[in-house]
């Protein structure tokens, strides 16, 4: 049961229910704070902005570097490249990669065949042959040394020194030698020098068809001329 109060209520079950015609306000809407615009801050405010500002985009950078420096795979490291030493002042031979290794290789199998050339030097069957290669040896070497200077290289005799190499005399092949039977001495001692001796042939051929150098390709022809003279003494035992 309802009855109506002069207040407008009307009182429906002893509760009272308003019936004012005017609808309840509604709420107000919420107003979003618009950015705030760098040149409309004071200076302190504008400072703290740009310092937030290049914060973010330090840690943006570094996160980008670990990314790239993580997905990067791994290589060895490269052989340093083979350096052709300027030539010193007032020197006109330019010397290329093949003309420097050309020079301190051949340098060094010359020297490794002197010793041998001295071992053998009073065998009946070897005694022109190393008579001549002692001394065609230390003109190539006087030659290819004039070469490499003249080019600004410095002869460096460790650089393959020992090296087991095509044409390369070793320590060991000396000792073969002198422990090789008397009648056995001279054939190993012609092998070795067969082998020393198309080494650097090759090598000298190499030389000319690559090497840039005009010295240093005329003391190749003059290996390869020389040697295969001597390569013709060596007796076939």
């Amino acid at each position: 049961m309802s009855s109506a109060t002069p207040g407008g209520e009307e009182h429906i079950n002893g509760s009272a229910v308003a019936l004012s015609g005017d609808p309840e306000p509604e709420a107000a809407p919420v107003q979003q704070e618009s950015p705030v615009e760098p040149e409309k801050l004071d200076e302190p405010q504008r400072r703290d902005l740009w310092r937030r500002l290049l914060a973010v985009a330090v840690v943006l950078v570094a996160a980008f570097a670990v990314v790239v420096l993580w997905a990067r795979p791994a290589h060895e490291p490269a052989a340093p490249p083979l350096e052709v030493p300027s030539a010193p002042a007032g020197a006109a031979a330019v010397l290329n990669p093949t003309d420097l290794a050309f020079l301190q290789l051949m340098i060094s199998l010359d020297n490794s065949a002197l010793p041998l050339f001295e071992l053998v030097k009073d065998d009946p069957a070897l005694k022109a042959a190393a008579t001549a290669g002692a001394d065609g040896h230390r003109a190539e070497l006087a030659a290819l040394r004039a070469a490499l200077t003249a080019g600004g290289g410095i002869e460096d005799p460790a650089q393959h020194a020992g090296h087991d190499l095509p044409g390369m005399v070793l320590d060991a092949d000396l000792a073969a030698v002198r422990d090789a039977p008397a009648g056995q001495r001279a054939a190993k001692a012609a092998a070795i020098l067969r082998e020393h001796l198309g080494g650097t042939v090759a090598l000298a051929t190499s030389e000319g068809t690559a090497g840039s150098d005009p010295a240093t390709k005329a003391a190749a022809a003059q290996v390869i001329d020389a040697h295969n003279k001597l390569l013709a003494l060596l007796p076939a035992v």
